[in-house]
């Protein structure tokens, strides 16, 4: 019979269960180091970062507003490479261009990746192969894409960009207190009808209004720190019924506005082709969408092969119009800004088109090479003011030397587009509006860093609609200078009233409303009709 008391089993089996649970710390601690010296073998540094807290990590040193300003300052006090951890993530921010030129550019195949996104599971965005994973069906998709908006496929869509280019002219000769509303309209129109041969103007209004919600509530949905299911990703499977889940009829909601804006414009391109509409006669040059094109190969296809078929162009179309209007119709925006701010830009820009063009006729996108100033004013545009000032997340898929640091697998790379296009290292006078500084003898000066290309991405991922856009704001802005001066209204004593640019948080910083006058400039009265 046993002598113990109760008290000295139970102190027994405390100290037992201590034991193993000691043994297996040690043991997973071993491991966890032996993995880290595998991954590791020289025993290189991490890249410098604020010191975290436990379990959490620097989850209270990621910005919230002005995420971008709130990166550089970081990277001020740390380096112009800044390490951050939450919750067992790697996040290496990138504040110079140098740093991403060599890992984004030069070691792409190590740095095209994106990470994965709980909050994009649940909206159901993973359609968009802005964000899918660096493979097989996203190097697919962006040979679809590619096909159709390449620099010289878009020479096709031309009429379509000049056509809308003099119905927003028109609107705001009309109408110019709602300027803001006449660029969306233009871009949209533009949009819509290149990518789905789209021309009711009500429509597209409220499709583009549709994508735009639905890109800056997935900015909203996806911030760090916003939905615990982003750290969490097993969350996804509570039960709607659990107590809390409130978030996931919001996530809910919005996977059927994704679903809208994937589904509804396409099938209705898909009935528009049935019905003649969309390519009348069968002549596509009468409405050149894509859609329209990827929608009339589809019958010469076996059935699997259409299918996949099909869902690519879905997509592929989707990205089109909701990966184009946002950050094009807020740099439109801006630029009205930058030129009220500086009518001497306008007034060299005005010189330029009067000498090239003339005042009988608009410009063309044929024009631009002989129009260096009005280009420089685009090109400056890019850098002064970034649409997505931090671009989009990239993702290791090996672990990498780079600079003396060890940089883990699966590291989340944040390149601050903005600061790399305000370092005063590279730009002089980095926050001033400043277009001279592209032009050399009267000539684009190649040896700028160009803004334009920071805006739309690094490497493999840059985007492949770059070129529609950048045809579509160098007409917009070459018309707009050639057709209107442009002023900041005037304060009680007559003065000029400096424009404030206040941008808003997102994926997209989208300028906050401002007041601007247009003045139809003389002899311009009749372009228009």
């Amino acid at each position: 019979m046993s002598t113990s008391s109760p008290s000295t089993e139970a102190f027994s089996a405390l100290r037992l269960a201590a034991l193993l649970a000691g043994g297996v710390l040690t043991v997973w601690t071993t491991n966890a180091i032996v993995q880290r010296r595998r991954r590791n073998p020289k025993g290189l540094p991490y890249v410098p970062g604020p010191k975290g807290q436990l379990f959490v990590g620097n989850l209270a040193q990621i910005p919230r507003d002005q995420a971008w300003v709130g990166y550089h300052e970081l990277c001020k006090e740390y380096g112009d490479m800044t390490r951050l951890q939450v919750l067992g993530t790697e996040i290496l921010v990138i504040d110079t261009l140098k740093h991403a030129t060599a890992l984004l550019e030069k070691r792409a195949a190590n740095y095209s990746d994106r990470p994965d996104i709980p909050v994009a599971h649940l909206i159901d965005t993973y359609w968009s192969f802005a964000i899918m994973p660096y493979g097989n069906r996203w190097r697919q998709h962006r040979r679809v894409f590619h096909q159709y908006l390449n620099q010289n496929a878009i020479s096709k869509y031309h009429p379509i960009i000049q056509s809308e280019r003099e119905a927003f002219l028109r609107r705001l000769k009309e109408d110019p207190k709602n300027f803001f509303e006449h660029i969306q309209l233009l871009f949209g129109s533009t949009i819509m009808r290149t990518t789905y041969g789209f021309d009711d103007i009500g429509k597209n209004a409220e499709l583009i209004h549709s994508a735009e919600t639905l890109v800056r509530e997935f900015g909203l949905a996806t911030a760090p720190g916003a939905h615990l299911v982003s750290t969490f990703p097993a969350l996804r499977h509570v039960p709607d019924w659990f107590p809390g889940t409130g978030w996931k009829q919001y996530m809910k909601g919005l996977a059927d506005l994704s679903k809208e804006v994937l589904e509804t414009p396409f099938q209705d391109a898909k009935d528009n082709l049935v019905g003649g509409l969309c390519l009348a006669n069968g002549q596509k040059e009468i409405y050149p969408s894509i859609a329209g094109i990827l929608l009339d190969r589809l019958p010469e296809m076996q059935a699997a092969e259409r299918a996949q078929a099909e869902t690519m162009a879905k997509n592929v179309c989707g990205l089109t119009y909701i990966g184009t209007s946002s950050r094009s119709i807020a740099s439109s925006m801006v630029l009205v800004l930058a030129l009220a701010n500086h009518p001497e830009v306008q007034r060299k820009a005005q010189v330029e088109l009067d000498a090239v063009v003339g005042s009988d006729r608009l410009p063309t996108i044929t024009d631009r090479s002989s129009l260096p100033y009005v280009h420089a004013i685009v090109k400056e545009l890019g850098r002064w003011y970034n649409a997505a000032p931090l671009g989009v997340v990239h993702c290791s898929t090996e672990d990498d030397e780079y600079e003396g640091y060890f940089i883990p697998k699966g590291t989340m790379i944040i390149p601050n587009v903005w600061s790399m296009m305000h370092d005063p290292e590279t730009f002089e006078r980095p926050d001033d509006f400043y277009p001279e500084r592209y032009l050399k003898d009267g000539r684009i000066d190649l040896s700028v860093p160009d803004g334009e290309l920071a805006t739309f991405g690094f490497g493999r991922r840059i985007c492949p609609g770059r070129h529609f856009s950048n045809d579509v704001i160098f007409l917009y802005a070459a018309s707009l200078l050639a057709m209107f001066d442009i002023a900041s209204p005037k304060d009680e004593s007559g003065q000029s009233v400096e424009l404030k640019l206040e941008l808003g948080n997102g994926p997209v910083a989208v300028p906050k409303p401002f007041e601007c006058v247009f003045t139809v400039r003389p002899g311009r009265e009749g372009l228009l009709g």
